[in-house]
Parts: C-alpha cells; sequence; structure tokens
C-alpha cells in the first residue's frame, strides 16, 4: 500500500518514482538522447517528435569528415596474400569480424550493439593497430574464421590534424587480402556507413552534390523489404545522423547495385553491390549510433542479409507488460487540487472484466502482438479467496469483493506473478517473514484458481537487492522511505530473501533496470546471475512515465505536467503536454527497448487500469500506443512469455551469450551440406537462427537446445 505525501512536497520526485521500487529519477533531459521514432509527416501515423534537430557535436563533425574520401596507403605487396593450400572454402566459423579503424571510431559502438543484441559471437579487428593477414581470416585447418565481416565506415579512414584526405586504417595489400577472402569463402561485407564513392572500392554509387543532410527520411524499396525482412514501407526518419544521397552510376567491376533505402526524392541511402567476381557487399550512406531508431529498426535485417540467416544467437522483440499491486489499493491522484485523494483506489471487478476484453482487443488489433497477455503481480493481502466465482458485470454485485470474485473467473487469461503477501519492504528481513511473504502469496493465488508463474517472484518496491536506504534496519517495512535510495550493490542484499525463495523453488526475481548494479551493461540482452546465490536469476524490468496514481488521462498529463511543464518542479517542455503528446514520447522510448531485443518487462499499476471509457484504460492506450508505432514499421511478431517462461528463456540466453563470450560453445556451418557442427566444452544450451527445425519467427527459423560435446544441424541459408 502506498502512501505518498502530498505534491507540494514532491519537489524531487518524477513519474519514475513509483511506489513499486523505481530507481532514482529519470528526467525527460536525461531520457532524450534515447531518440524517438517518429514516421515521415506525410503519412498517418502517430504524432511527430517533440524533440528537434541539434547542431552536430564537435565528434559528429569530426565523423563526418571520416566519412569523406580518403586514401588507401600502399602495403608491401600489389597483390592479396595467398590462400592456404588447405582452404576448405565451404566452410566458416559461425563468428563475425567487425573492423575499426582506431581512436574516435565512430561506427564502431553500433556495430557492436548490433551483434550483441542478436547474440552472434564476434571479434573486433583495430585495423590501426593490429595487421590484417591472411591468417587472421582463415584457421590452421583451412576453415574460414568468420561468416561476415563489418567494416564501422566503408573506408576505415583514421583521424589526421592535416588537411586533405584522410588515410585507411587498412594498406592495399591488406584490403586486397580481405577482399579475395570475402571472394573465395563467399563472405558477405557490411559497411555501416560510407561515402559513396571509389576508396577503397566502388559500389556503383556517387555522392548527390548539395544533397548532404542530417535530417531525412529512409523508404525501403521492394528490394529493400524482400532483403532487410521485417521493414514496412512506411518512411522512417533518420535524425541527427550525416547522410549523403547517393546515385547509382556504372563502373567497371561492379556487376550490380540495388537500392534498398531511399530518401524522397528516390536518391539511395543503402544498396548491395556485387562485383564482377562475385563478392557480395552492402553499404549505407548515414551515419548509424545505438539508440538512433533507423540504426535500432535496421540492425537485426543487415545481419540476417550479412550471415545469409544462419548464425549463432537469435534476435527477438518481446512485449512484457507487468501490472504491479493487484488486489491492493493505492494512492490517488486528483487532478483538479494537484493533491490526492484522502480515500486509496483499488480497481473494482468491472475494471478488471474490461481489462480481459481490451488484452483481446490488442491481440486482434495487431498482428505482432497475437501472443500478448498482461502479466498481473498480486499481493493477497487484498484479496477475498472464499469469494464467489462470478463473471458477469451484474452478477459481481453480489460478491463479498467484487475483485477478488472476477479474479477467479480470470484466472486463465493473465500470467499471475508472486508480489508478496504484504508488499512489504523485503531489504531488512529475517528468513522467517520472508518466506512467509512467498508462501502465503501463493497460497492465496491457488485458492484463487490462478494461473501462477510460481518460480518468480516481484518483490515490493524492487526491495531486497542491493537498492536501499543504507540506514534502514527493517523496522518499518510497510512504511515510507526517503528517497533517493543508494545502489549499494547486489552484494548487499538480504541474503534471507533470497534463501526464501530456495525454499519455496522461486528462481527468478525482478529487478530495476534503472539501478546499474541490476542490470548487466556488457551484455545488454542477458539478465544477471545473482553473485550471492546461483539459484536466483534477476530478470530486469523498465519503468515509464505514466505515474503509478494516475487512472485517468487527466490525471496522467495533470501530474506530468506539474512536474515537466513549463510551471513545473522540474520544467523540461515549452507547453503543458496533451495526453496524445505524452504518449507519443513514451511510446518512442519503449520502442527504443522493444527493437534492441532485450526480454525485459515495462510495469505500470493497478491504478492504471482503471476503465476510465468503455474499453480504455490508461495501461492500454499506453501499450496500443506502443504498438501502433512499432507495427508502422516492423512486421516482426513481438513475443510474449509467462514468467517462469521468460526467466527460463533469459537465462538460458545469458548462458549461451556467456559460453560463446569464453569460447566455450561455437559452431562451423558447411555450406556444401547445408550443416552447422555446434561444439561445446560442457553441456550447454545454443540458440540457432536458420535451423530447419526451428520455430517459424517472421522469415526465419530460430532453434534451441541443449549440446554435449559436437552436434550437426540441418540449416538453411536464404
Amino acid at each position: 500500500m502506498k502512501r505518498l505525501p502530498t505534491l507540494p512536497a514532491l519537489v524531487s520526485v518524477t513519474l519514475l518514482l513509483a511506489a513499486c521500487g523505481q530507481s532514482e529519477p529519470v528526467t525527460p533531459g536525461a531520457a532524450l538522447p534515447e531518440t524517438t521514432l517518429a514516421t515521415a509527416p506525410d503519412h498517418a501515423a502517430p504524432a511527430a517528435p517533440l524533440n528537434t534537430p541539434q547542431a552536430p557535436s564537435p565528434e559528429a563533425q569530426d565523423a563526418a569528415r571520416r566519412l569523406h574520401e580518403g586514401y588507401v596507403p600502399r602495403g608491401p605487396s600489389l597483390h592479396a596474400q595467398a590462400l592456404p593450400a588447405n582452404a576448405q572454402t565451404n566452410r566458416v566459423a559461425l563468428r563475425v569480424l567487425v573492423i575499426g579503424s582506431g581512436a574516435g571510431d565512430f561506427g564502431l559502438s553500433s556495430a557492436l550493439s548490433m551483434v550483441q543484441e542478436s547474440a552472434i559471437p564476434y571479434d573486433v579487428l583495430d585495423a590501426s593497430a593490429q595487421p590484417l593477414t591472411m591468417d587472421t581470416l582463415v584457421r590452421g585447418d583451412g576453415v574460414g574464421r568468420y561468416q561476415g565481416v563489418i567494416l564501422t565506415s566503408s573506408a576505415l579512414l583514421m583521424p589526421s590534424s592535416e588537411p586533405g584526405p584522410l588515410p585507411s586504417a587498412l594498406d592495399s595489400t591488406e584490403w586486397q587480402t580481405l577482399f579475395e577472402y570475402e571472394r573465395a569463402y563467399r563472405v558477405r561485407q557490411l559497411a555501416l556507413f560510407g561515402w559513396p564513392g571509389a576508396v577503397p572500392e566502388d559500389y556503383g554509387l556517387r555522392a548527390v552534390d548539395g544533397a548532404a543532410t542530417t535530417l531525412t527520411t529512409a523508404q525501403a524499396t521492394p528490394e529493400g523489404q524482400r532483403t532487410l525482412l521485417d521493414l514496412t514501407a512506411q518512411a522512417m526518419q533518420v535524425l541527427y545522423a550525416y547522410t549523403y544521397p547517393a546515385a547509382v552510376v556504372p563502373v567497371p567491376g561492379v556487376a550490380s547495385t540495388t537500392p534498398l533505402l531511399t530518401d524522397p526524392q528516390g536518391r539511395v541511402l543503402a544498396a548491395t553491390s556485387t562485383t564482377s567476381d562475385g563478392r557480395e557487399r552492402l553499404l549505407l550512406t548515414t551515419m548509424q549510433a545505438p539508440t538512433l531508431p533507423h540504426t535500432q529498426l535496421l540492425g537485426s535485417g543487415l545481419l540476417e542479409w550479412l550471415t545469409r540467416g544462419v548464425h549463432l544467437g537469435e534476435h527477438r522483440r518481446f512485449l512484457q507488460i507487468d501490472i504491479d499491486d493487484w488486489f491492493l489499493p493505492g494512492t490517488h491522484y486528483d487532478a483538479a487540487t494537484g493533491g490526492f485523494y484522502s480515500d486509496p483506489f483499488r480497481i473494482s471487478g468491472s475494471d478488471a472484466l474490461s481489462l480481459r476484453e481490451q488484452q483481446q482487443a490488442i491481440e486482434t488489433e495487431f498482428p505482432a502482438a497475437r501472443t500478448f497477455r498482461y502479466a498481473l503481480a498480486y499481493n493477497g493481502l487484498g484479496a477475498t479467496p472464499n469469494a464467489p466465482l462470478l463473471c458477469t458485470r451484474e452478477s459481481l454485485a453480489l460478491s463479498p469483493d467484487a475483485l477478488s470474485s472476477a479474479s477467479k473467473c480470470l484466472g486463465d487469461t493473465f500470467d499471475w506473478v508472486n508480489h508478496t503477501h504484504d508488499h512489504l519492504r523485503m531489504d531488512v528481513m529475517d528468513e522467517a517473514t520472508a518466506t512467509a511473504q512467498l508462501q502465503d502469496n501463493l497460497w492465496v493465488g491457488a485458492q484463487l484458481g490462478l494461473k501462477l508463474s510460481r518460480a518468480a517472484l516481484v518483490t515490493g518496491e524492487q526491495s531486497g537487492l542491493g537498492y536501499m536506504d543504507p540506514t534502514d534496519d527493517g523496522a518499518h517495512n510497510n512504511g515510507l522511505y526517503q528517497q533517493p535510495k543508494q545502489d549499494l550493490g547486489l552484494e548487499r542484499s538480504n541474503v534471507n530473501l533470497l534463501t526464501a525463495m530456495n525454499k519455496t523453488n522461486v528462481r527468478f526475481i525482478a529487478s530495476d533496470h534503472s539501478v546499474h548494479s541490476q542490470w548487466d551493461p556488457g551484455c545488454p540482452t542477458c539478465g544477471v546471475p545473482h553473485p550471492l546465490n546461483p539459484n536466483v536469476f534477476l530478470v530486469p524490468r523498465w519503468p515509464n512515465g505514466v505515474a503509478y496514481f494516475s487512472t485517468t488521462p487527466d490525471e496522467v498529463t495533470g501530474y506530468y505536467n506539474s512536474v515537466y511543464g513549463p510551471q513545473g518542479t522540474a520544467p523540461y517542455w515549452d507547453h503543458n503536454l496533451s495526453y496524445a503528446e505524452l504518449l507519443d514520447q513514451e511510446s518512442g522510448f519503449a520502442l527504443n527497448h522493444l527493437l534492441d531485443g532485450g526480454a525485459f518487462p515495462h510495469y505500470m499499476h493497478q491504478a492504471n487500469l482503471r476503465e476510465y471509457a468503455p474499453g480504455k484504460s490508461v495501461a492500454s492506450d499506453w501499450v496500443r500506443a506502443l504498438l501502433r508505432r512499432y507495427s508502422t514499421f516492423s512486421t516482426l511478431p513481438l513475443t510474449t512469455l509467462s514468467w517462469d517462461d521468460l526467466g527460463t528463456y533469459l537465462e538460458r540466453r545469458t548462458r549461451t551469450i556467456h559460453a560463446q563470450d569464453r569460447g566455450d560453445l561455437s559452431g562451423v556451418y558447411d555450406r556444401t551440406a547445408g550443416t552447422v557442427t555446434l561444439t561445446s566444452a560442457a553441456p550447454l544450451p545454443y540458440l540457432l537462427t536458420g535451423g530447419v527445425a526451428g520455430e517459424p519467427y517472421g522469415a526465419l527459423r530460430l532453434q534451441s537446445g541443449d549440446v554435449s560435446g559436437t552436434l550437426i544441424v540441418n540449416v538453411s541459408a536464404h
């Protein structure tokens, strides 16, 4: 239960300070660099983003210079290094080589973000400091070391204080050696950015004079939609990115150049190009950055083209929406006074039945969300287990607790998650009390007939994991806490809680993605094994900007604008946002999370489920706004898993990625046989895109399983 002071005392509080344990405030100013994705203005779509293009930074201007024409230093030989005599040109390791140009390489972070989000094994070659030889590219047994090559920029130009053209980090011999490897082993090359010219090789593109820009739109051509798999024909905005629109020109040595993305004038922003000797390249003429939405939208499709749809790892997108505090009353904001109502708010049984209808409507309206289900984190303290099962609005009037009666009717409709019995803070709590909080809530769920994810837990305030008041003595676990809490690290987790989880067979616990210690920045799509208890695994969750005590659009915008409006306590916007504008901003931020492939839930609270109009709640409004934004640009299905399945998936994915990073799990693709041979140093889970026996996902097949020693898998490339 939440008891917050009236608004004047909340000067430092933001919307992200929610009663279920939000982390330090995240202001709009802090979040805005995570740019929202807007549709082109000439199409019917969500409102355009409120943030506007800014002048490029000095770093960006330096990066732009490194995109222009340069030159290739002469190497020791005019020819490529020879292939080894034992070259097995039909066999390549399932690994990608990322080649960068050293200090200040603006494209390296984008390349690494792409491969990490798809869990593809990779190596990085700093071409300014490391030589590239045929031994770099071919193993001693003649198998190619890499199935694809990513150039952080097409010419790998290095910085220089001297005026004039910049030098490439690879000399002519190294470039020729790379090209020979790509030709012989039929390895594709992806250049994430590039000046459309002829250095170090020609793609059959030339920059259009006077067309360079930092703000445009990119639209997939029909061939672009076939190549990049999930893109719709909708134009996407390209913001904050130097862009060099190009035209296709016939040149010797280039067999074909095929535009994939074009600007409103039909000029080329991305194209595939095939050389006369059969090498396949893909060049983008717009800069990339990990948090720019056009980069996020394009990333998985670019990698599927690069790897021909066969690689270790997978890129899957998730729609996981948690609703905390089911059964509990909570604080209720009064938009008219700017304070809080004296009476707490608890959703009704009718609100609960409406949520089922809203969920069904979302599944029907959005093809990408066919498996969508809300996950409801419930607290048994507020439930009446002996209430009768009632399924109509008319009959609910007969119940001593309409919400409990409706919940019995909805037991199979949602994913139900243990939120502890009393919603107590668990940073300092004895083992017996912690165990009772988990066990008693599971008992209530069973009495109500709820379909439970029994292995999952969301603690009150996401407590117990070291984000806490360091002076907390556990004497007031049902009282107010003083913000800001401190991130004391997972080592300060409550070991009694971890033991209670073990005793009740609970393995997965929700953590806060905005708390540094509770997610893994080195592995953006991984969960976190708990360092104090190997049987506990953290699943990070995302907060959002819908205040937990808001039940209507007016309450959402009223509180938001009281903080971020021009007269707010932390003013950011030049005008008070409308509900549509707020949802547009929110859906843009959340879209970035969907596109990065992390299986991390977003969460809201029970008050956000009030049916403020027939078939409407602010929670479902938020989900619809996100899905409208997503479906405008992508057809890739969004996966929704129960919390038990989500935790299992994320734990296996995390183990797989760490094993690949250690070199304990690898694969070799044999094109002739159409097989991948997986090899593991110990029994390990694997993820493989392109496996014939895999689950269909968009245009791909995603296969998973376990390997111990060697396993041969049939695959199908595209």
